[in-house]
């Protein structure tokens, strides 16, 4: 197998794989330390994160078993999110 037939196979397997994960629009309050809620209800619970929204919106990209779930802010500020529930 050439070089550039291996590269695409891998590409084939890993970008779907990138995939799965989805974007959400919410828009989220700071309830305390690493602790959001959305309009709608949900809770996020991040991990080190200090950006402070009063029912700003940003994007959850989040996948259920996924460890690289991330809150983005408008500001551009990126927060780890550890759960999210009701």
């Amino acid at each position: 197998m050439k070089f550039p037939t291996k590269m695409a196979l891998v590409i084939a397997i890993f970008i779907p794989m990138a995939a799965y994960a989805e974007y959400y629009k919410v828009n989220v309050k700071r309830i305390e330390q690493n602790l959001y809620k959305t309009d709608s209800g949900l809770y996020i619970q991040t991990q080190y994160c200090y950006e402070y929204t009063y029912g700003d919106d940003a994007v959850l990209k989040y996948e259920q078993y996924s460890y690289d779930n991330k809150l983005i802010f408008d500001s551009g500020t990126s927060c780890d999110v550890k759960k999210v529930f009701k």
